[in-house]
C-alpha cells in the first residue's frame, strides 16, 4: 500500500471480531515499531501481549474502569463457561473494559524513562515518552497496512499495573494497546476536521 493511503486509513477501533491475528503479522508490526527514532539510539523498549484471561481482568480492576456491573460476578461467568452469560456480562461493560477483555491481541509498550514521570520538570525530561509513542505510530500504521486496528488507551495507574506484570520498577507503560480485525459493527469516528493552513505559522505565533 502506498505510504499516503496508509496514513489514511489508520483509525481507532474499539470493537474487535475474533478471528486471531497470525504471529508473522504480529512480528512484522513490532519490527516496524522498533524502526522509529530513539532517544539516545538504544531503543530500550519492550513489548508484553496479555494472553491470559486473569490477567486482562487484574487490569481492568487496577484501572478502576467503570461499569455497572460487580467485578466478581463477571469473573464467574467467564470461569464457568456460560456463553449466555458471558454474552450478556461481555456486552453490558463499558467499551474500555470491553475492549481489553476481547481483544484478540492486547499489547502493554513499556520503555526506559529518561527521568521518571513524577520526577520531570520539563519538556526535556520527556525525550524518552515523545520517541517511544514515534514507536507506538509505527506499530499503528503497520497495523493499518495488515487490516488491522487498534487502539492506544494510557493506563491511570502505572505503579498497580507494574506490580500486576512485573514490570521493574525503573520502567513506565507508554499505553495499553488492544488490537486485531474489526468487526463488522466497529464504528469509526472521523477527527475534527481542520484546514491545514489555519495551523500553519511562521516565524512566531
Amino acid at each position: 500500500m502506498e505510504f499516503y493511503d496508509v496514513i489514511g486509513k489508520r483509525r481507532t477501533v474499539r470493537e474487535f471480531s475474533s478471528q486471531s491475528v497470525p504471529e508473522d503479522k504480529i512480528l512484522k508490526i513490532l519490527e516496524a515499531g522498533i524502526e522509529a527514532p530513539t532517544y539516545n539510539h538504544l531503543r530500550e523498549w519492550d513489548f508484553i501481549f496479555i494472553n491470559k484471561e486473569s490477567v486482562r481482568f487484574n487490569i481492568i480492576e487496577a484501572e478502576r474502569i467503570p461499569d455497572s456491573y460487580q467485578m466478581e460476578e463477571l469473573k464467574k461467568s467467564f470461569e464457568g463457561y456460560d456463553a449466555d452469560a458471558k454474552e450478556m456480562y461481555v456486552d453490558a461493560l463499558s467499551r474500555q473494559k470491553r475492549m481489553i477483555l476481547t481483544a484478540p491481541e492486547v499489547l502493554i509498550v513499556v520503555y526506559k524513562p529518561k527521568t521518571q514521570i513524577a520526577e520531570s520538570k520539563s519538556v526535556y525530561d520527556l525525550n524518552c515518552l515523545a520517541s517511544i509513542w514515534c514507536c507506538i505510530e509505527n506499530i499503528l500504521l503497520a497495523m493499518a497496512e495488515e487490516d488491522l486496528f487498534g487502539v492506544t488507551y494510557v493506563p491511570q495507574d502505572t505503579d498497580k499495573l507494574k506490580t500486576i506484570l512485573g514490570i521493574p520498577p525503573e520502567l513506565e507503560i507508554a499505553s495499553i494497546i488492544p488490537f486485531g480485525y474489526k468487526s463488522d459493527s466497529a464504528r469509526i469516528l472521523k477527527q475534527k476536521e481542520i484546514t491545514l493552513h489555519d495551523k500553519i505559522h511562521y516565524n512566531g505565533w
